[in-house]
């Protein structure tokens, strides 16, 4: 019999090493069943970071989808212009997809905006128009995605945000004060979107990481250097206190939020971005309204952004 290497406080389960990856990967398939966030016949994107969690749910899809001759999975990283370091994380992602035979693409905002991540913050752009880099950054990096997903075909987008990521992200609404909250990293389809799933959402951060470990998997260490501007950071560190004081309360919160998501989410028409063409509940779409912004900052030609012709290229095939 194999020693345990890992106990749960939140289910006094003790698991061996052997047991411990095989539970996550089943875990992973139950989220997927309980929630129905995948189709037999789907074409998966998953969004690739290079870091643990995402590539540790690649090669859990690839195991999973082995079963669904019909089904594609395509790996992307979305590459913001960080000097130092997204380059090791697009060697590190590259490789590791090859290496499960996962078709592999990278896109980069200079590419589809014009401009790095880099060059709007350092250029006092990004907080001359008032935001913080985390949020130019994951703002475009979702409507690059979305780019990605439409050019390769991909029905829909998969994501490696953990149980941490989803209850931060409801923390982070309410304390915004948004007045429209939908589920998180739940299956919507919804007009044309391209739906978003989060497979790992009811797997803890710390056993995802585990399980990467476990499973030898190369993942780059380094943090990006503008993650301590984030209001997300903060509430990131109250969690990771209090879940280590109160084993289990991360799935309270999460299953408590979501019964009442039904009163705080509201059924809103769908409406199109005038510029790009995306859903959007605005007139033009936050990616779009910062994207032009950081342009008229950095004093680039409006009319010359290949993100925005892209879109409508795309448009036009798809009409």
């Amino acid at each position: 019999e194999n020693p345990p290497i890992y106990f749960r406080k939140y289910s006094g389960e003790r698991l061996c090493a052997r047991c411990f990856k095989e539970n996550i990967v089943e875990k992973v398939r139950r989220t997927i069943s309980k929630y129905d966030l995948l189709k037999p016949d789907d074409r998966i994107m998953v969004a690739v970071s290079g870091g643990k969690d995402s590539l540790s749910l690649l090669k859990i899809l690839h195991r999973i989808e082995r079963d669904f001759p019909k089904s594609e999975l395509y790996a992307v990283t979305i590459d913001e212009g960080i000097t130092g370091y997204r380059d090791e994380c697009l060697k590190i992602s590259r490789d590791f997809a090859s290496s499960l035979g996962i078709r592999f693409r990278a896109v980069g905002f200079k590419e589809l905006f014009g401009f790095t991540l880099e060059e709007a913050v350092e250029s006092g752009a990004a907080k001359k128009i008032g935001v913080n880099p985390c949020t130019v950054c994951g703002v475009l990096r979702r409507k690059a995605l979305v780019k990605a997903a439409r050019e390769m075909g991909a029905t829909v987008i998969a994501t490696a945000h953990t149980l941490d990521d989803v209850v931060q992200t409801y923390l982070l609404n309410l304390l915004k004060g948004e007045g429209n909250i939908k589920p998180v990293g739940l299956r919507r389809e919804s007009g044309s979107a391209i739906p978003r799933i989060a497979p790992f959402r009811l797997t803890p951060q710390r056993e995802v990481a585990l399980y990467a470990y476990l499973e030898k998997i190369p993942f780059q260490v380094r943090t990006c250097p503008y993650t301590h501007t984030s209001m997300r950071d903060k509430v990131r560190e109250f969690l990771n206190w209090y879940s280590a004081k109160h084993p289990g309360s991360l799935y309270a919160f999460l299953n408590n939020f979501e019964r009442m998501l039904d009163v705080l989410s509201k059924t809103v028409p769908e409406k199109r971005c005038e510029i790009c063409g995306e859903p959007s509940s605005r007139r033009i779409c936050r990616a779009c309204e910062i994207e032009l912004a950081i342009r008229r900052e950095l004093g680039l030609d409006l009319e010359e952004s290949e993100g925005l012709k892209r879109e409508a290229d795309i448009r036009g095939e798809e009409q």
